[in-house]
């Protein structure tokens, strides 16, 4: 008997209060605006599971704490991983997207144009001010992306010195 993925995804849905169980164990509650993304993500990690799970055993008396238990891990995995890229990429003090483009220069007027070279002068102008990614602009400078990486936090650090002053 060949098991479908459609199968799994038909359990799923059957199962729906389990995956809110998962959901809220993980502190995932339906308030987040990203409720329903976490929501599709388990009942897309529930069918795979299921899948493997029928693929391997018959008996699926024990799949419920089986997947429950998986689903818990892989929801806190991706909470994780949303956390380190929010933490990796966080900007707040110069978030320049949120300032109308004309007061951006009287806003960075504690900037010494100066002080920074000329990669870091185009990493301001493009990654911060213009929104470009750190990828793009790697392509054009034609060096790594963890090249322009460290460049980003040095200035971060040169921006930071330079606002306390």
């Amino acid at each position: 008997m060949e098991i479908e993925i459609t199968q799994g995804f038909e359990d799923a849905l059957k199962n729906q209060k389990l995956i809110h169980g998962v959901l809220k164990r993980v502190h995932i509650y339906p308030t987040r605006f990203d409720y329903e993304d976490y929501f599709q993500e388990a009942l897309i990690i529930y069918a795979q599971t299921y899948l493997k799970y029928r693929q391997k055993n018959q008996d699926l008396e024990k799949f419920k704490p089986y997947v429950f238990q998986k689903l818990v891990w892989r929801m806190t995995d991706l909470l994780r991983q949303e956390k380190s890229y929010y933490d990796f990429n966080k900007l707040d003090e110069f978030d320049f997207k949120s300032v109308p483009q004309g007061v951006i220069l009287e806003s960075l007027e504690f900037i010494n144009l100066t002080e920074l070279n000329r990669l870091e002068r185009e990493i301001l102008q493009e990654h911060f001010i213009n929104g470009t990614s750190l990828l793009k602009i790697a392509r054009q400078e034609k060096c790594t992306s963890r090249n322009l990486r460290y460049h980003r936090d040095k200035l971060l650090q040169k921006l930071r010195r330079m606002k306390a002053e």
